[in-house]
C-alpha cells in the first residue's frame, strides 16, 4: 500500500468516526443542520472508502461514485450553512442538485483521462464548495460564539487547502513542484483540519444549545414572573392581596424600616348603593379608582393591599402615631373629594406585637367610625 493510500486510509476513518459522532447526535437533536453535517460526513466517509477502491481495483464506477459523493459532500455543507441561519431548503432543491452531481460524476472518468487533472478537477469543485460554505456559514449579526467562528475559519483552510491543490497540478508552481509530496501529504492535512472542524462543529451545537436553553430559562423566569404577580396581585385594583400580606410585612419589619408602624383599615362607604342603583360594572369601576386613589397618596414603601370586597389596608412602616393620623385622615378626606367616601381605621405595631393583632384594632376602629358616620346620617336624615 502506498503512502498515499495510507493517508486516505487514515482520512477515511476520521470520517467514520464523525459520521457516526453526528449519527448519535441527530438522533436527539431534531435540528436541520445537524442532519445536514450528518450526510455531509457520511457522504465524505463512503466516498473516501469507494475511492480507495478505485484505486486498488481500479473500477470506473467507483471513481465515478467518489466524485459524486465528495461533490456530495460540499454541498451539504453549505446546506447546513443555511440551515444554521434559518434560511431553509426545500427538499426539491436537494433533488436538483443530484441531476449536475450525477452529470459531472458520471462524465468526469470518462471526459478526463489524466489521473491529476481529473483530480485537480474534483479538488476544485471541493474548493469552491467548502469555500461557499464557509462564507455562508460566517456570523453577520447574530452574536456569534468560537464554535461557529472556528467551523468557517476550519472550512476556509479545507477550501483553500484544496485550491493549492488544483493551483500545483495545474503547473502553477512551476515543472520542479513537488506535487507527489503535495498529493502524499494533502490527506494528512486534511484529516488534521476536519478534527479540528468537528470541534468547531461540537462547539458550535453545544454554544447553540446554550443559547437556546437560555432562551428557555428567559421565557420561563417571565412566565414564573407573571404568575407570581397574579398570585400576589388582585386582577380588579392591581394592588396585592390578602394571601401575601404576612410575607410582605415580615420582609418590612425585618428591613431598615424597622419593626414598628401603623396599619390603616379603609372601608368604602357608599359602595352599596352604587351596586345597587347602577350594577356591579359601576361598583368594581369604583372599587378600581378608589385603588388608585389610595395608591396616588401612598409612599414607595407603604404597602396597599385589597383585604376584600371593598376593604383596603395600608401598612405604613416606620410611623408614628401623629404621622399616621395625619395619613388616615388625607386619606379619608381625597377619598371623600373624589366621590368615593371611606370610613378609616388607624392602628400602631411595634416590636413584639404581631401586626394581625394592629390590623383588627384598626378594624374595629373603621367599624366604630363607621357607625358613628352612620348615626350622623340618620340623624340629619
Amino acid at each position: 500500500m502506498s503512502l498515499f493510500e495510507i493517508a486516505t486510509a487514515a482520512q477515511l476513518a476520521g470520517s467514520v468516526v464523525l459520521a457516526l459522532f453526528f449519527v448519535l447526535l441527530e438522533r436527539h437533536d431534531p435540528r436541520p443542520y445537524l442532519a445536514d453535517w450528518m450526510a455531509a460526513w457520511i457522504a465524505q466517509a463512503v466516498a473516501l472508502a469507494v475511492f480507495l477502491a478505485a484505486l486498488r481495483w481500479g473500477w470506473t464506477i467507483s471513481l465515478a461514485a467518489y466524485l459524486f459523493l465528495e461533490a456530495g459532500h460540499g454541498l451539504l455543507l453549505c446546506a447546513a450553512a443555511r440551515h444554521y441561519h434559518g434560511r431553509s431548503m426545500r427538499r426539491s432543491r436537494y433533488g436538483w442538485m443530484v441531476i449536475p452531481l450525477g452529470a459531472w460524476a458520471a462524465a468526469g472518468p470518462v471526459l478526463i483521462t489524466d489521473g491529476l487533472t481529473l483530480h485537480a478537477t474534483q479538488y476544485a469543485v471541493l474548493a469552491s464548495t467548502e469555500l461557499a460554505a464557509a462564507a455562508l456559514l460566517w456570523p453577520r449579526e447574530e452574536p456569534a460564539g468560537m464554535g461557529v467562528r472556528l467551523t468557517a475559519q476550519v472550512l476556509a483552510l479545507i477550501g483553500l487547502l484544496h485550491a493549492l491543490h488544483v493551483a500545483a497540478f495545474a503547473g502553477l508552481f512551476g515543472p520542479d513542484a513537488p506535487t507527489t509530496i503535495l498529493l502524499q501529504a494533502g490527506p494528512f492535512v486534511t484529516l488534521l483540519l476536519q478534527m479540528l472542524l468537528a470541534l468547531g462543529m461540537v462547539l458550535t451545537v453545544t454554544e447553540t444549545t446554550q443559547r437556546a436553553l437560555a432562551t428557555s430559562n428567559a421565557h420561563l423566569q417571565e412566565a414564573e414572573n407573571r404568575l407570581k404577580v397574579l398570585a400576589e396581585t388582585d386582577p380588579l385594583t392591581g394592588c396585592f392581596n390578602r394571601r401575601v400580606f404576612r410575607e410582605l410585612v415580615d420582609g418590612l419589619r425585618s428591613g431598615r424600616e424597622g419593626p414598628q408602624g401603623a396599619v390603616l383599615m379603609l372601608d368604602m362607604d357608599d359602595l352599596k348603593d352604587i351596586n345597587d342603583r347602577q350594577g356591579h360594572a359601576a361598583g368594581d369601576e369604583a372599587i378600581r379608582r378608589a385603588a388608585e386613589t389610595i395608591r396616588g397618596h401612598t409612599r414607595a414603601t407603604d404597602i396597599v393591599v385589597r383585604w376584600g370586597g371593598d376593604e383596603f389596608v395600608v401598612v405604613i412602616p416606620g410611623a408614628s402615631g401623629a404621622y399616621a393620623q395625619a395619613r388616615r385622615d388625607e386619606l379619608a378626606n381625597t377619598l371623600a373629594l373624589v366621590g368615593l367616601p371611606a370610613s378609616a381605621g388607624l392602628a400602631v405595631y411595634e416590636q413584639g406585637k404581631d401586626i394581625m393583632v394592629a390590623v383588627e384594632e384598626a378594624d374595629r376602629e373603621m367599624y366604630a367610625a363607621k357607625a358613628i358616620r352612620k348615626r350622623k346620617a340618620s340623624l340629619t336624615g
